[in-house]
């Protein structure tokens, strides 16, 4: 579907899940922004998104009727959340599962790498961190679903509509360079339009080509 995609969206209380709710209502998208805390519920439906409330208290059986209600008539998945947790528990993996049990077969997970960066803590903390990020991508690799990657380097505010680089992404490698939160919201809107980016792994960094151009030129027009 090329216009007016329906995607829920699993972080969009972040920094980068604002970005990609306000780049929604912009082109006309329908964000539903999956919310924990309820503080972040007014901000995100004046953003434009339509919030669904799953408590951080809630029993498994209340968060998977909730997952299953937003999953209805969506067309799309985004994560644009950390990822990490205990053996099952990762946010990623139950998003995902939620998605193949709804039949939502196209899922795009946002990865960045740099997440532990500013954060003071010990050089192994920061080891599990980058490890809960390959786990992340390997559970999705593994799963029957319509997926792409797209690592990110550093993460920095600014307006959209900076020049891009745009490849495949090398194994175990977090990308060299940073980007605009707006243009990864940017990215991830136009990537999710193009079955070529099925089962790929991309990096999206800052670069000197136009982000429209560099995702036409690397996977063709829109065609989802």
């Amino acid at each position: 579907m090329l216009f007016g995609m329906r995607m829920v969206i699993l972080g969009a209380s972040t920094p980068l899940g604002g970005a990609l709710v306000t780049a929604c209502a912009g082109g006309g998208d329908q964000a539903v922004a999956l919310v924990r805390a309820p503080q972040h519920v007014d901000r995100l439906r004046a953003l434009g998104a339509e919030p669904v409330l799953i408590g951080p208290d809630e029993s498994p059986r209340t968060v998977r009727a909730a997952l299953t209600g937003a999953l209805r008539r969506a067309e799309a998945l985004v994560l644009a959340a950390g990822t990490g947790g205990s053996a099952g528990r990762d946010p990623a993996a139950l998003f995902a599962a939620a998605g193949e049990r709804a039949g939502v077969r196209r899922y795009l997970m946002v990865s960045n790498w740099y997440g532990a960066e500013d954060r003071p803590w010990s050089a192994e903390e920061k080891a599990d961190y980058l490890a809960a990020k390959k786990a992340a991508e390997d559970d999705l690799r593994a799963r029957a679903l319509d997926w792409t990657i797209v690592r990110t380097g550093r993460l920095t505010d600014g307006p959209a509509g900076g020049g891009v680089r745009l490849r495949t992404a090398p194994d175990g490698v977090a990308p060299a360079g940073a980007i605009g939160r707006a243009d990864v919201a940017a990215a991830v809107l136009a990537l999710l339009r193009r079955s070529a980016t099925f089962g790929l792994a991309l990096e999206l960094t800052s670069g000197e080509e136009p982000l429209e151009e560099a995702v036409r030129n690397a996977f063709g027009p829109a065609d989802v």
